[in-house]
């Protein structure tokens, strides 16, 4: 009897260990399934909007450092 519980201990504890490793196999390859194509035209929207954005820095800087001059310009005239 002390036979049969150890092998159908065995059995069960072979069979958790499958399944946990088959969870672990699965878990890794599910990074590999839901990757999508690479879309060529959101990535130029996304350019674009990216050089909006840009440009719209680039002018806040430029203008600000325009405003510093003037201001710097006035004082020293004074």
């Amino acid at each position: 009897m002390e036979e049969i519980d150890n092998m159908w201990f065995n059995q069960v504890m072979m069979r958790r260990g499958k399944v946990e490793k088959l969870d672990r196999d699965d878990h890794i390859s599910d990074r590999f399934v839901g990757r999508a194509r690479l879309n060529v035209n959101d990535l130029l929207r996304r350019r674009t909007e990216e050089k909006k954005i840009d440009k719209k820095a680039n002018l806040i800087i430029l203008s600000s450092v325009a405003t510093l001059v003037v201001v710097v310009l006035l004082i020293l005239n004074l």
